[in-house]
């Protein structure tokens, strides 16, 4: 969450990273705070580098993030809500496609999930009785009566799934002070996608396989996972795990890393676009 949503900033600055200088007793340090999203790259041996400049993950205004391989290339995506509501604008959704793990591409107003349907970006808030309780706002508004007064929309979390079943993966968002919205995908109408859902089945270990780690390898291409059962914020994504496969007609392999340590494999032939079911061993 940024902090310049405390200052007037245009559309140009919104995706840099806000300088400001708090007061001792907030900063700690004694040095200005940067406040933005973060990357966090993993250089092993416990050692990590903030890239989110680099890979152009900054947005505005953000609440949470929710991840799945929404074109199914085999690589993790990114929707992030967005928004302040009342008194603030309207702030855009984003949608970030993963670049093959080089970074991200902004795609939210190709694909259509912004501007919003029908152009609804704000939405009835409250309202005055300007000739009883809110009479004191009366002078100079030139209105008698009940006003409506409005907000922008906001999106403060999301879930990715695939509503219908076609194969592609759809996402709910949850509207604060209005209905939430369902962005289905039309990708499976475009063109052919290549999946596999692993729904995993516990038994040493806790009942849906929580904190397994799932690899694909299809392809000449391997794809982990980590079901960890959470995904944005407030929010619940993909289950069952969903792994995009790109152009592979065959899965080769499955493995399992289950919490109670054990390694289980599936080898092929695994199904492409179905469900595997594992029960840990």
């Amino acid at each position: 969450m940024h902090s310049d949503m405390s200052q007037e900033v245009g559309p140009e600055h919104e995706r840099e990273k806000s300088h400001m200088v708090w007061a001792e007793e907030i900063r700690g340090d004694g040095t200005a705070s940067i406040w933005g999203n973060s990357v966090f790259r993993n250089e092993g041996g416990g050692r990590f580098r903030e890239v989110s400049d680099a890979v152009n993950a900054e947005t505005y205004w953000p609440w949470g993030l929710s991840t799945g391989d929404l074109n199914a290339d085999g690589f993790e995506d990114v929707f992030i809500t967005a928004g302040m509501n009342y008194p603030y604008r309207y702030a855009t959704n984003s949608l970030k496609l993963n670049d093959r793990g080089k970074g991200f591409v902004d795609a939210e107003f190709v694909l259509e999930v912004e501007p919003r349907r029908d152009g609804q970006v704000a939405t009835p808030w409250f309202e005055l009785d300007m000739a009883g309780a809110d009479k004191a706002h009366r002078e100079g508004a030139g209105v008698d009566g009940r006003v409506s007064i409005w907000g922008a929309r906001g999106s403060r979390s999301s879930a990715i799934l695939d509503v219908d079943g076609d194969g592609d993966l759809d996402i709910v968002t949850n509207e604060f002070n209005a209905e939430p919205m369902v962005l289905l995908s039309d990708l499976s109408e475009r063109r052919r996608v290549r999946f596999l859902q692993v729904v995993l089945r516990g038994t040493r270990s806790n009942r849906s396989g929580l904190g397994a780690v799932v690899t694909v390898t299809a392809g000449g291409a391997s794809h982990t996972q980590v079901h960890d059962g959470k995904s944005g914020y407030l929010s619940q994504s993909l289950m069952p795990l969903y792994f995009g496969l790109g152009d592979a007609d065959r899965v080769d392999r499955v493995e399992v890393v289950w919490p109670s340590g054990r390694r289980q494999t599936a080898q092929s032939p695994v199904a492409v676009n179905g469900t595997l079911t594992l029960q840990e061993p």
